[in-house]
């Protein structure tokens, strides 16, 4: 398990450098108590930490299954996830609403997919592969955002920084200067708001909330692990740069006459080669391209009825592409 340390902060690198479907997460040590932020790392990393630690708390940052997957082997800990996704934890076919399931399938599709990904599966066959079924229900409290929580004898504030997901959050640790950045993650890849309950425009603004805290250290959930302030800030503009390429690409394919049953395969999100992989990638790039081209009919682009067409092509659920809820109380 390779690691790396900002005073109490311990900063545990996932399998395979943390990519997709493992994460990056942060243990913190102290006050004879030990917490745990995400839970993605990979049955080594949770074996490391249950062989020297016993885990009191965990707060997952949002619902993605590569940053809450291993939780449930942390048996003796309390969970925490944000008021938005409590919910989503608790009640799987919200789960299906917010992650686009229910979007493209309508809800027949969504409790089928309930059936098979979750109700069937109770526990993990390969304890190094990630399932919903063992997730599901193992949240039990909520965490409040903007106010200080101590956590192992040091202050944690919990910014919400929607756009990613509707609840999704960056946890910052002002007494040593670190922001958990998580999923604005600064990969090659971009920004990825591809579930009905991401939305493009907040997570532009949200980026900005990144920098609006002292964070000297802003530690990424994927991929590219620590930076320091100058360079996570030059980097962070690159990155959302590519949801302007995106949009750029979109609009130029539409003005171009390219179908809507092709312009999924115009490399928006992910090479082709990738759809091929991976079949869930055509979904996610049919639910981004819909985000984009909604969001290109506000700026005044006459694209209604390619949008309609498109939505028509897809059999995308209009009504569910913008899922939003209410956080628990």
């Amino acid at each position: 398990m390779g690691y790396k340390q900002i005073g109490p902060i311990f900063i545990l690198t996932g399998k395979n450098n943390s990519h997709v479907p493992y994460c990056t997460s942060l243990l913190i040590n102290g006050d004879n108590e030990t917490i745990l932020i995400d839970c993605g790392g990979g049955q080594a990393v949770f074996d490391e930490i249950n062989k020297h630690y016993t885990v009191d708390k965990i707060y997952l940052t949002h619902y993605h299954l590569d940053h809450i997957w291993g939780a449930y082997l942390f048996d003796r800990a309390e969970i925490f996830i944000n008021p938005y996704d409590l919910k989503k934890l608790t009640d799987p076919f919200e789960l299906a609403k917010a992650n686009g399931v229910e979007t493209l399938y309508g809800s027949q599709g969504a409790e089928k997919w309930v059936q098979k990904q979750i109700t069937s599966k109770k526990t993990l066959i390969d304890k190094d592969h990630p399932s919903w079924g063992p997730v599901i229900g193992i949240a039990k409290h909520s965490y409040s955002y903007g106010q200080p929580i101590n956590i192992a004898g040091t202050t944690m504030t919990v910014i919400h920084t929607p756009g990613h997901t509707e609840g999704f959050c960056c946890p910052y640790f002002p007494e040593y200067g670190v922001l958990f950045a998580g999923d604005y993650d600064l990969t090659s890849f971009g920004p990825w708001y591809n579930d009905a309950d991401s939305d493009i425009d907040q997570f532009i603004e949200s980026s900005q909330k990144t920098l609006e805290t002292d964070a000297k250290y802003f530690v990424t959930a994927h991929h590219k692990g620590i930076f320091e302030r100058k360079a996570y800030e030059v980097c962070l503009y690159t990155y959302i740069d590519k949801i302007y390429e995106r949009e750029e690409k979109v609009k130029k394919a539409i003005q171009q006459g390219i179908r809507p049953k092709d312009i999924v395969y115009q490399e928006v999100f992910y090479f082709l080669i990738n759809h091929k992989r991976n079949k869930h990638l055509v979904n996610s790039e049919i639910i981004g391209i819909a985000k984009h081209i909604e969001r290109l009919i506000k700026q005044g682009y006459e694209f209604e009825d390619y949008y309609q067409d498109y939505i028509t092509y897809y059999q995308i659920q209009p009504d569910a592409l913008n899922y939003r809820s209410e956080p628990v109380k």
